[in-house]
């Protein structure tokens, strides 16, 4: 069919006259604009473009279209009786338009805040100038957390695994165009845009991820898929994905993301707060036996980095070359599989972390240096080299070794995706993309573990990408906080915004930097990250020297934090306009159950809870309304949950919140019985005249409950039990999982 059929087609965008022009690019750099035959069918809603290239490739895509989107699957084959180095393939959609001032088009794609700590960039802006200054754009385009070698003109390729979607738009309208990924079994999308005969021009690249070519044999088929739509609310983070997210929940295969393995439990690890590799086989079941008497929602105990006798950098898959000798007997006299024995029988789990980076001073890295990357571009550590058969023979054998052999049920995987995410030229053999290798890896791991064991990403740090969720359980979004460096807090927090804003914590779970007492923290900006990290259900992991604890208020302010991590949990932001041209948070944050429950819509709990932060040098003044809320008008009460205190509120609340500080607010009915608050996890209330059926999954010591009314008796599982009270709040132990009563 005629050019101007397919353009009717692409019109349903809504962004223009568009042409779209496919093309494959060699390794030697041609580009091939090949001849496309057209079929549309309009009563289905499909068409296919289809291309042949002198009995050398064959080109088909094919669409389903709908009023404002379209999806797209592309199907390229080596029809040649010889190997084709191919670069990548792409798509030229030229014409894009939203009737506005040029220079206030935009791009917004989450890896800008990783990188530039900027969220959108006008189209003509050059990003990748160090600390540029453009008079049209009132921003610094700093790239200070950008690794080296990592800033480059394409957008979407940076080895720091972002939500794989772009956004275009203009500052003065609500109308976008979206394109995103739909799979990632070979390709990685990413975008060059500009400006030309006064409309946008996007070219989608389909390209290889750790090889600067494919060499595809004969016969070989390669598969993509992709999303392009139209989105009418461009204007708000939270919904610009949306419906490319939908899309996209139908295609991911069933992962370990989506699944309860880090949802409704924690990670005691031994890096953070301090710890780091002074680590021991006593020190570790230690706390693993605190753990297990005092913080219920503990399921994990993770070894973190110096296990291993050379433990001068991170270090970890090439421990297994030097055999028994690689662990640091010192530190466990009795070997690791003896530890991971003695957590199983306290009750609780054993997991590991391992480094895929090999200092050139390991035993390995100096027996075998061809097995290895050379990655000095951005570390003199080096990754293994996945594209070759001996060095996947090793990495098969030293996984095995460190899970079955020594027993550990989980697996934090740090550095881990320097030989599958960089867009550099980096293996050997060019028979397989990144992507490619990166599945294998990852299947290798998930045979050893346990089917209810996780698998938690590290560095390089991931920007919420879903596809990983196949196989890793929760993904670390944010740079360590504990050390007392506030501009690391405030880095985390834009990170952060930009992983939740797409709502897709059902499919992969964000992981903050681990809550713990925070020693390198004052109390006010510990406050902030514990509030943080509860607000935004990201807090898998927790840290520290817990059972030597000196504060006791701050140990009691963390188990009353853990007590429901509900990790993953939708959360939503109060008046954020994310096309600021400056370094800009939502700085109220919400979510629509109790802290301490998975209950949406209890009258007789909080039905919302709110937390207000300050990330400026000096006291500020923020408010929120009932409408901010999502509530109708009506009377509530704000709980404080710290400190217990009452506030009114009908329509508006306004508070003064001093530099670094934070409010964590529980919004509940002001009629009837209401539990306000509570440091246990209540999976379910009911009530009945004067009477509270509560429920909970764990037992614990010091359960401190505040109530609407007083309280005459409390029964845990049917059996009546001291309490202390002081107004409306009862202290108790409860002894048992099971249902608490509560008579007033």
């Amino acid at each position: 069919m005629s050019k101007k059929t397919l353009s009717s087609v692409l019109s349903c965008l809504g962004s223009g006259e568009l042409s779209f022009a496919p093309y494959i690019v060699m390794a030697d750099g041609e580009e091939l604009f090949l001849e496309y035959n057209t079929e549309i069918c309009e009563e289905k809603g499909t068409a296919v473009l289809s291309a042949e290239c002198k009995g050398v490739l064959r080109d088909d895509l094919y669409f389903t279209y709908s009023s404002d989107e379209i999806i797209c699957r592309r199907v390229l084959e080596n029809i040649s009786d010889k190997n084709l180095d191919i670069k990548e393939i792409a798509v030229k959609l030229s014409g894009i338009s939203f009737g506005d001032i040029l220079r206030d088009d935009y791009f917004y794609h989450n890896e800008n805040p990783r990188i530039f700590e900027a969220m959108t960039f006008p189209i003509d802006y050059d990003r990748t100038s160090a600390d540029a200054k453009d008079s049209e754009f009132d921003i610094q385009a700093g790239n200070r957390w950008a690794d080296p070698g990592v800033i480059c003109e394409r957008i979407g390729a940076s080895p720091y695994q972002p939500f794989p979607a772009i956004l275009l738009s203009n500052y003065n309208t609500k109308v976008g165009l979206v394109h995103g990924s739909l799979s990632q079994k070979i390709f990685f999308h990413n975008y060059l845009v500009k400006h030309e005969n006064n409309a946008v021009t996007l070219d989608i690249f389909s390209s290889f991820k750790a090889t600067a070519f494919l060499k595809a044999e004969p016969g070989r088929i390669l598969t993509d898929e992709w999303y392009l739509g139209k989105t009418d609310e461009a204007d708000d983070i939270e919904k610009i994905f949306g419906k490319y997210a939908n899309v996209l929940r139908k295609k991911l295969p069933t992962g370990y993301g989506r699944t309860s393995i880090n949802r409704d439990n924690m990670v005691w690890g031994t890096w953070n707060d301090g710890v780091f590799r002074d680590v021991s086989e006593e020190l570790v079941l230690r706390e693993a036996k605190y753990l297990k008497e005092n913080f219920p929602t503990v399921r994990w105990i993770q070894l973190d980095d110096g296990y291993a006798v050379y433990n001068k950098v991170a270090h970890g898959l090439g421990v297994v070359y030097e055999g028994e000798e690689g662990i640091d007997k010192t530190k466990f006299p009795n070997g690791l599989r003896h530890m991971t024995d003695e957590i199983i029988k306290i009750g609780l789990r054993p997991a590991l972390w391992i480094g895929g980076l090999c200092p050139p001073a390991t035993k390995i890295f100096k027996e075998k240096p061809e097995w290895f990357i050379d990655y000095t571009h951005r570390t003199p550590n080096r990754p293994l080299d996945v594209s070759q058969p001996e060095v996947r023979e090793y990495m098969h054998h030293a996984i095995g070794v460190l899970c079955e052999k020594y027993g550990f049920e989980a697996v934090k995987h740090d550095f881990w995706s320097y030989a599958f995410e960089d867009s550099h030229d980096l293996y050997k053999n060019k028979d397989k993309s990144g992507y490619e290798n990166r599945t294998w890896w990852l299947k290798e791991i998930r045979n050893v573990l346990p089917k209810d064991g996780y698998l938690q990403t590290g560095c390089d740090i991931v920007m919420g990408n879903p596809f990983l969720g196949e196989y890793f359980t929760n993904y670390r979004y944010g740079i360590d906080i504990g050390s007392g460096n506030w501009d690391f807090v405030k880095t985390n927090y834009l990170w952060g915004a930009a992983c939740f804003a797409t709502h897709t914590g059902d499919l992969f779970v964000p992981n903050s930097d681990s809550v713990g007492l925070l020693p390198g923290l004052n109390a006010t900006e510990a406050m902030f990250c514990i509030n943080y990290c509860l607000v935004t259900h990201s807090m898998v992991e927790i840290a520290g020297l817990l059972s030597l604890a000196d504060n006791p208020e701050r140990l009691k302010i963390l188990k009353k934090a853990v007590c429901n991590p509900n990790n993953g949990q939708d959360i939503y932001f109060v008046g954020y306009d994310y096309r600021l041209p400056h370094y800009c948070v939502p700085n109220i944050i919400y979510f629509k159950t109790p802290h301490f429950s998975k209950t949406e819509n209890s009258d007789i709990m909080p039905i919302r809870t709110v937390g207000i932060f300050n990330v400026d040098e000096e006291t500020k003044t923020f408010s929120f309304t009932t409408e901010d809320l999502g509530l109708s008008k009506g009377e509530y009460l704000l709980t404080d949950v710290w400190s217990g205190k009452q506030y009114e509120f009908d329509d508006e609340f306004k508070t003064e919140i001093e530099a670094h500080g934070s409010r964590m607010l529980a919004v509940s009915k002001k009629e009837g019985i209401v539990l306000y608050d509570a440091n246990i996890r209540i999976n379910s209330a009911e009530a009945e005249n004067d009477v509270m059926f509560l429920e909970s999954d764990y037992a614990v010591k010091d359960a401190e409950l505040s109530f609407s009314k007083k309280v005459k008796n409390i029964y845990v599982c049917g059996n009546k039990v001291e309490f202390n009270q002081k107004n409306n709040t009862v202290c108790f132990d409860v002894d048992k999982a099971g249902i608490i009563k509560i008579e007033f």
